[in-house]
C-alpha cells in the first residue's frame, strides 16, 4: 500500500508537469493549430481544471481507498484527454497519444487488471468522439478530413495501439513485480540465513576464522575473540599471519590441489597479550560453484588447559608408579628395621654397657624410631587406603581431636590455649572417620608445633552456604573448617611449597603431614587453603561437601 501511495503522488505530480509542458507550450509559443474561436479559451480551461482536478485528487487521496483514488484518477484523466482531442480535430488531433499516459499509469499502479480498464476506456470515449465527428454530430469540431476507409483505419489503429501498450505495459509491470518479488523473498531468505550464520558462529565455542583468497580475515567470531584475545574490529580486513602467524596456514591458502579437504594440526602461538597458548586447528577452503577457492575457513580450539591437564595426568601416572615402587621399597626396608630395633631393645637391656655407650644406644635407637615414623608417613601418602565414608557430625571428631590434643605430651609442656567455635551444634559430612581425624590431628599439630612460645589456636566450623570453585561446573553448599594460630607464621615465598611431600623447615620434620592433609582432603572432593602472616600466626581453612 504505502508503494501504490507513492505512485499515485508521483502520478500528480506528472499530471501537472506533462498538462503544463503540452498544453502550456502551445500557449508559450503562440503555436497555431487548425485555431478556431474556441481553441484558446478551451486550452486555458484545459489547464485550469487539470490543476483543480488534481486538487480534488488530493483531497481524496485522503478520504478513499487508494484503489479507488487510482481508478478515479486515471479515468479522470482520460476525460480531460477526450475533451483535448474533441477540441483538437478528434481524430487528427496531436494529443490522442496522451491517452497512452493514462494507460501505462493504469499498469503501472493497478498492473493488467487497471491497464486493459484504462485502454477500454479510452478506446470508448476515444471512439465516441470519432464516431460522432464522422457523423459531423458535434458542432464545434470540423468534420476530418480523411478518406472513410482512412478514418476507419486511423481509429482501429489506435484502439489496437491502446490495448497494445496496455499488454506489453502490464506484462512488463506484472514481471518486474514479481522480480522484485522473488528479489525481496530472496533479500528476506539471504538476512535470515545471514543471522542464522552469525548467530551460529557466535554461539560456537570454537573460534571462527574465514578469509578471503588474499588472506585477508573476513569473519571472527566471539570465541576467536576470546581465544586470541583479539577484537573483530581490530582483525576486520587484515591478514590473518598477523594475529595467527602460522606458516602451515599459508601453505593451506596457496597450495589448493595438494592439501586434503580438512587440514588438522596443532600449533603454538602467541595472543594478543604475548601469551603463548596451544591452538588445535581444523582449516579447509572455502569454494565457489566452480571449485575455485576464496579463502580459507578455520575452526580453532585452544588446548593450552587440555595440554597442561595431560602433563598433569603423563606427571601422577609416573609419580603413582613411583610411589608404587616406594612403597614397595619402604615395606622392605620396614621389615628389617623392626627387626634391628627390637634386637637392639634386647641388648640394651641385657647388656651392660657403658656411659657412652649406653648414650649411642639411646641415640640409635631413637633414630629408629623417627626413621620408622617417616616410612610409615611416607606409606600412608604413596600408597592410601581406601576411604570408608560414614555420615558424620565434623563438630565431634574435633572435639574428640581437641581432647587428645590436651592430653598429649606437646600440649601439657606449652603455654598454649585451645578455643573451639561452633556456629551448628551438628554439621553431618559424608567422610572417612580415621582419615579425617588424622587431618585434624596433623593441622592441631602443627599449628601447636608454630607457636613454640604459647599462644592461641582457634578451631571453628560453620556452614559455608553455596558457592563455586574454580574448576566446578556449578555451586555447591559447603562446610567450612577452620585452624587458626597465632604462632610465627609462614614466609610468602615458601607459602605454596608446604603441601609438597618432603618439604618442612622443621627440625627432625618428615614433611609428609601437610601433604598427606591435602592429599586426603582431596580425596573427599574438598578444598584446603592457606593464609599466613610471619609474626602473627597461620590460618588454614578446609571447605568440604555437605550433605
Amino acid at each position: 500500500m504505502e508503494e501504490l501511495s507513492n505512485k499515485l503522488k508521483w502520478l500528480m505530480i506528472i499530471r501537472v508537469a506533462v498538462v503544463t509542458l503540452f498544453l502550456g507550450s502551445f500557449l508559450f509559443l503562440g503555436i497555431s493549430y487548425k485555431e478556431g474561436p474556441i481553441l484558446i479559451p478551451t486550452f486555458h480551461t484545459l489547464i485550469t481544471t487539470t490543476y483543480l482536478f488534481t486538487l480534488i485528487y488530493a483531497i481524496l487521496f485522503r478520504l478513499v481507498s487508494l484503489k479507488t483514488s487510482a481508478y478515479i484518477q486515471i479515468f479522470g484523466d482520460i476525460i480531460l484527454i477526450t475533451v483535448l482531442v474533441s477540441a483538437t480535430e478528434g481524430i487528427e488531433s496531436p494529443f490522442v497519444f496522451l491517452y497512452l499516459f493514462s494507460v501505462i499509469p493504469a499498469s503501472i499502479m493497478l498492473y493488467r487488471s487497471g491497464a486493459l480498464a484504462a485502454a477500454s476506456a479510452a478506446s470508448i470515449f476515444y471512439g465516441v468522439v470519432v464516431d460522432l465527428q464522422y457523423y459531423n454530430s458535434l458542432p464545434f469540431m470540423a468534420q476530418s478530413t480523411l478518406p472513410g476507409k482512412t478514418f476507419f483505419y486511423v481509429l482501429t489503429l489506435h484502439i489496437v495501439a491502446f490495448f497494445a501498450v496496455a499488454y506489453l505495459s502490464s506484462s512488463g509491470v506484472e514481471a518486474l513485480r514479481r522480480v522484485r518479488e522473488e528479489l525481496r523473498e530472496k533479500d528476506s531468505d539471504l538476512v535470515e540465513l545471514h543471522a542464522f550464520n552469525a548467530n551460529v558462529a557466535q554461539c560456537m565455542s570454537t573460534g571462527l576464522l574465514i578469509t578471503d583468497e588474499r588472506g585477508r580475515i573476513t569473519s571472527f567470531n566471539r570465541a576467536a575473540e576470546e581465544i586470541t584475545g583479539y577484537k573483530w574490529e581490530e582483525v576486520r580486513g587484515r591478514v590473518y599471519l598477523e594475529v595467527l602467524p602460522l606458516k602451515k596456514l599459508e601453505d593451506i591458502l596457496n597450495n589448493v590441489e595438494s592439501i586434503l579437504p580438512i587440514y588438522r594440526f596443532e600449533s603454538e602461538v602467541p595472543r594478543r597479550d604475548g601469551v603463548q597458548i596451544t591452538l588445535g586447528l581444523n582449516v579447509s577452503h572455502l569454494k565457489d560453484e566452480n571449485g575455485h577457492s576464496r579463502g580459507i575457513v578455520g575452526i580453532f580450539q585452544d588446548l593450552t588447559k587440555i595440554k597442561e591437564m595431560e602433563m598433569e595426568v603423563k606427571k601422577r601416572e609416573k609419580m603413582a608408579m613411583i610411589g608404587e615402587l616406594a612403597a614397595g621399597m619402604a615395606h622392605e626396608i620396614r621389615n628389617p628395621l623392626a627387626s634391628l630395633s627390637g634386637s637392639m631393645q634386647i641388648l640394651k637391656q641385657e647388656l651392660s654397657l657403658k656411659e657412652d655407650h649406653a648414650r649411642l644406644m639411646e641415640i640409635a635407637l631413637r633414630e629408629m624410631d623417627r626413621l620408622n615414623t617417616t616410612i610409615t608417613e611416607f606409606l600412608i601418602y604413596a600408597k592410601p587406603t581406601p576411604l570408608q565414608k560414614r555420615l558424620m557430625n565434623i563438630n565431634d571428631l574435633l572435639l574428640d581431636t581437641v581432647n587428645l590434643l590436651k592430653n598429649s605430651e606437646i600440649f601439657r609442656n606449652s603455654n598454649i590455649s585451645i578455643q573451639s567455635e561452633f556456629k551448628e551444634e551438628t554439621l553431618l559430612l559424608s567422610v572417612d572417620p580415621h582419615q579425617m581425624s588424622q587431618v585434624l590431628w596433623n593441622l592441631s599439630l602443627n599449628a601447636i608445633q608454630s607457636m613454640s612460645n604459647g599462644g592461641v589456636m582457634t578451631i571453628s566450623s560453620r556452614k559455608s552456604g553455596m558457592r563455586r570453585f574454580e574448576g566446578m561446573s556449578k555451586k555447591m553448599e559447603w562446610a567450612e573448617i577452620i585452624f587458626r594460630d597465632s604462632g610465627e607464621g609462614i614466609e610468602e615465598e615458601i607459602l605454596d611449597k608446604i603441601f609438597l611431600p618432603f618439604f618442612t623447615t622443621k627440625e627432625g620434620g618428615s614433611g609428609l603431614g601437610l601433604a598427606i592433609v591435602h592429599r586426603i582432603i582431596e580425596e573427599h572432593d574438598g578444598r584446603i587453603y592457606v593464609k599466613s602472616k610471619p609474626g602473627k600466626g597461620t590460618q588454614f581453612t578446609l571447605y568440604l561437601p555437605l550433605e
